[in-house]
């Protein structure tokens, strides 16, 4: 596979990945022992798109000289994901376990964009077995995007974040808030909140995923074949 096929291929899966994730279930959260359908579909996108990540980069690897190996893709595709849920299920007991959801969410998505550094790291060097450059030039552009994103994101939920404080400070002593439950409102509105925020976290973690890619195939270079 030629790589600027390889890397179309990476686009536009990832958007299809976003696009079904926010239609589907919002945003892509697998807590091991849910097994509700919103788990399951989750579990099933993050699988899908993990086993994509893996099959580009033996591709690309192979260079349509060999056969993809469908098994070792499965078996990676299914372990990242496993992986995946084991981070999110370990986020459910303890960002999951206080009212206001936004940190949560928070810490889902951003979690996620870390993971995926990670899986591209592992992929572009042991998959790929490509090495890093010691000129790392064309990569500035590509950062200061993935800075944007996060910079636009963090004043989102900072804004949010603004409001459950506001909302608190002046109706938290109303008797209507009292007899709901402080907490049990702070959840209300930091759900719809973060619902009204989902779209603006799909675009930040698919452009992030996305350009974390772009920029791990311009940092690695192929490593020269050893003499025999």
């Amino acid at each position: 596979m030629k790589k600027n096929n390889g890397i179309r291929i990476i686009i536009f899966s990832t958007l299809i990945f976003g696009v079904l994730n926010r239609g589907l279930v919002g945003t892509p959260y697998v807590v091991i022992g849910d097994f509700s359908i919103t788990f399951l579909a989750s579990l099933l996108l993050w699988w899908g798109y993990d086993s994509i990540l893996f099959f580009v980069a033996y591709q690309c690897k192979n260079d349509e000289q060999n056969r993809v190996p469908i098994i070792k893709v499965i078996v990676y595709g299914t372990l990242a994901t496993i992986i995946k849920a084991v981070i999110d299920t370990c986020i459910d007991m303890t960002v999951g376990r206080q009212p206001n959801v936004l940190f949560l969410v928070a810490a889902v998505e951003m979690s996620m964009i870390l993971y995926i550094m990670l899986l591209d790291s592992f992929i572009f060097l042991k998959i790929r077995r490509r090495k890093i450059k010691k000129e790392k030039k064309g990569v500035g552009a590509l950062i200061i995007a993935v800075c944007s994103l996060l910079i636009v994101y963090t004043g989102i939920l900072s804004y949010h974040m603004n409001q459950v404080k506001y909302a608190v400070e002046q109706f938290g002593a109303m008797p209507k808030i009292q007899k709901l439950g402080l907490d049990n409102a702070i959840w209300n509105l930091t759900t719809t909140l973060s619902r009204r925020s989902m779209t603006v976290g799909m675009i930040v973690y698919v452009g992030c995923f996305i350009l974390i890619w772009c920029i791990m195939d311009k940092i690695t270079i192929e490593k020269e074949p050893q003499n025999m």
